[in-house]
């Protein structure tokens, strides 16, 4: 099939398109700008969904989209504008399949980038084109960038008391996205998780004592107010009835150090 990525060179972009390529997809990748490198062999397009630039070319004689650009610091313009664009040049092109990566616990964290993913869920819903949407828990490689930022105060790291995490590896979550192109549209599929739910502060346990850290740093739990910790401590960020990935929080900690 002729496949379009969009967030094509993203954290799960760059896994994605090498397993598609793989599978025997004809891959294409909706780029700001144009990207070459390992992995970036495919055929890159140049276009940007804040301005429709582009996306006409890029979906021409596309069988599926995965939609899996995204902008935390602006949702409103990349996430729900950017969206209904590819929406209209999708349903003119004839695009067979649009498959969108959301996020567990869009509907139930008063989060607003949440709120404009959840906005787009709806918007691809009442489309028109045939779609799918698949949330996924955040990935362990997005939990360890938090830890980090986390771990720049001198001797401790401040973490939400409370919080809980289900972080998966984000190559489960690009195989499971391969499943879905062969099986075609399905509207909203099965939550996505890791295997384990974990206290945020096992987790930040498990990170400090990383060998290669020689910082001494200490994890000091901190209540955070507001509906949207609230939220966290809640587990609306989980979902233990969903589908689950096999690789836990440590066992990607010791292959991310390899």
């Amino acid at each position: 099939m002729r496949v379009l990525v969009t967030g094509g060179s993203g954290r799960l972009g760059r896994v994605l398109v090498p397993l598609l390529s793989a599978a025997g997809h004809d891959v294409r990748i909706l780029s700001r700008v144009h990207r070459t490198g390992p992995g970036l062999l495919q055929s890159c397009i140049v276009g940007d969904l804040t301005t429709g630039v582009g996306l006409s070319e890029a979906v021409a004689d596309i069988d599926v989209i995965v939609h899996a650009a995204s902008n935390s610091r602006n949702a409103g313009a990349v996430d729900v504008e950017g969206t209904q664009r590819l929406i209209d040049v999708a349903r003119t092109a004839g695009v067979k399949h649009l498959l969108y990566v959301s996020i567990v616990g869009v509907d139930r964290i008063p989060f607003a980038y949440y709120q404009r993913k959840l906005a787009v869920e709806r918007m691809i819903a009442e489309s028109g084109v045939p779609f799918s949407i698949l949330r996924a828990t955040q990935f362990h490689s997005f939990v360890a960038f938090l830890l980090s930022e986390a771990a720049k105060y001198p001797f401790m790291m401040p973490i939400p008391s409370g919080f809980v995490v289900q972080s998966v590896a984000v190559e489960e979550v690009a195989a499971r996205l391969c499943r879905a192109i062969d099986d075609g549209p399905c509207g909203r599929l099965r939550d996505f998780g890791g295997p384990e739910v974990l206290p945020v502060e096992e987790v930040a346990e498990a990170w400090i004592q990383q060998p290669h850290l020689y910082v001494a740093l200490r994890a000091i739990p901190i209540y955070l107010p507001g509906k949207i910790a609230e939220a966290f401590r809640a587990g609306n960020n989980t979902c233990p009835d969903g589908e689950r990935g096999t690789e836990t929080w440590r066992d990607w900690l010791k292959r991310s150090r390899n």
